[in-house]
């Protein structure tokens, strides 16, 4: 029943939202092209108006510093310039500051008669600022003779320069509160003391980009009518083009839900759409086979792990771990030298009879874990039936010592506690150990060698380690640990 509702849930055409589909998609995206090819060519002409704008506004501004300066100084004929290499007024020098009381007897001219004659060849209004002790710019005079209040510069970060210092600038100021793009003259001393400033103004801010807004309204008016007309064409052609992609849709959704008993539409057709209609049908016409091979390569995979592992400690078993031998065996002349350790868990028995099967199992996982701890990469460790259990240790340099030791850690970690439901459980292990090739050199003669190891170490009273020799077949002592 889940597999039908979900079958039949693609078969209704409302079941995407229009901007989910191909088509609304094919479209929202090409329409989104549209805006950004048009948004681009709007930012690269706002750009170049705007840096046309700016150029030509400093170059006013520019003339207007020239036409104050040669005002300025045809009154004041001790006021002396500086300029830069291509001719611009850049300073005033002036022993005194301009437009004061002193300057008004010896000239006759007010701050106010000045700024109006410079006034009248720029067209604009002029300001005299003069300097507080507080670095701060304070009106004296301008041509229009209105109140004017304090003159305040951007920041230098904004303009690449300091208008604070003794330079000249030419960009956007406030001057009591409204923006205005300036020429701004430092009044200098012979010294290097600024005294202020005469400002010229070619226009308000908010006038100068008058026709930058005008354009704005202009460019967003037609972007909506392009936008309007692309959608419509879009939509038409999109609808035209992508109307049998909902059918191809709902073709591979029956596919992917094993239901291939529909032939899938439009294979007929000579283009792109028949294309991959046709490699829809082909897909159709191979998922099941392909479903088919999987499931049963997976269960082959899963056997043979289950056949190879132990269930309840995931552990090699017995088969695995004879493999691994004989393919250890095999290698030897040719390789490394090797160990192989067999050990069973001593009184594991009465666990099991006192605490049960469950509280054994538990045990022999948390047994075998503590075992796998202490190998190397290179080492085996195998559960063979029971509680007992098989190693093979790779021992390129000094092989009996690596078994000894490995055995001691055996014996060591195995006789620490368990703790089992609650149960503080005690066991311990035996150990007997082959060396091979000296001990055997097929994997039948390891296997025993080792087992008479074993035997000789549970005879020795248990929870120790017993290294093979062949006096221990004839009743001679054995090498122990």
């Amino acid at each position: 029943m889940q597999e039908a509702s979900a079958d039949n849930a693609p078969d209704s055409k409302a079941s995407l939202p229009w901007h989910r589909t191909v088509v609304g998609k094919v479209a929202i995206f090409m329409l989104m092209g549209v805006i950004f090819a048009y948004l681009m060519g709007a930012m690269l002409g706002f750009t170049m108006v705007e840096r046309s704008a700016r150029d030509q506004w400093g170059r006013e501004a520019q003339m207007n510093a020239q036409m104050v300066s040669a005002t300025i100084r045809r009154i004041y004929t001790s006021v002396a310039v500086r300029t830069d290499p291509g001719g611009q007024v850049t300073q005033l020098v002036s022993t005194r500051p301009i437009g004061d009381e002193e300057s008004v007897l010896s000239t006759g001219f007010s701050p106010i008669d000045v700024l109006a004659l410079a006034s009248a060849q720029t067209r604009h209004n002029v300001w005299l600022f003069s300097l507080t002790n507080s670095r701060r710019f304070t009106p004296v005079a301008n041509a229009y003779s209105d109140a004017a209040g304090e003159l305040v510069f951007p920041n230098a970060a904004e303009l690449g320069n300091a208008p604070f210092a003794n330079d000249f600038y030419v960009g956007f100021a406030r001057i009591g509160g409204e923006a205005h793009f300036v020429s701004s003259l430092p009044i200098i001393s012979p010294q290097g003391d600024l005294h202020g400033v005469v400002v010229s103004s070619i226009g308000l801010k908010s006038e100068l980009y008058h026709l930058h807004r005008e354009l704005i309204l202009k460019i967003v008016a037609s972007l909506g009518v392009v936008l309007l007309a692309t959608a419509l064409l879009l939509s038409m052609l999109m609808h035209r083009l992508f109307k049998p992609v909902p059918r191809l849709i709902r073709a591979l959704t029956h596919i992917a839900h094993n239901r291939a008993d529909r032939a899938t539409p439009y294979t007929w057709r000579s283009d792109e759409i028949g294309c991959m209609a046709q490699a829809i049908e082909t897909l159709r016409k191979k998922v099941e086979e392909r479903e088919h091979l999987l499931e049963v390569k997976e269960q082959a995979l899963r056997y043979q792990h289950l056949a190879h592992h132990d269930a309840l400690t995931k552990l090699p078993n017995r088969v695995h771990f004879n493999d691994a031998l004989q393919e250890a065996v095999t290698q030897a002349p040719h390789g490394a030298p090797f160990n192989v350790m067999i050990f069973d868990l001593d009184r594991f028995k009465a666990v099991n009879d006192t605490l049960g099967h469950a509280a054994g199992d538990t045990l022999l996982i948390e047994a075998s874990q503590r075992v796998q701890a202490l190998l190397e990469e290179s080492d085996l460790v195998a559960r063979l039936g029971g509680d007992e259990f098989s190693i093979i240790q790779q021992a390129r340099h000094d092989g009996l010592a690596k078994a000894q030791q490995l055995a001691h850690q055996l014996v060591e970690v195995l006789k620490e506690p368990f703790a089992i439901d609650g149960h503080e459980v005690h066991i311990g292990v035996s150990v007997g150990i082959a060396l091979a090739p000296r001990d055997g050199t097929s994997s039948h003669s390891l296997l025993r060698s080792a087992d008479v190891a074993l035997y000789t170490a549970k005879a020795m009273g248990r929870g120790r380690y017993a290294v093979f020799n062949p006096a221990m077949t004839m009743g001679g002592a054995p090498h122990e640990g």
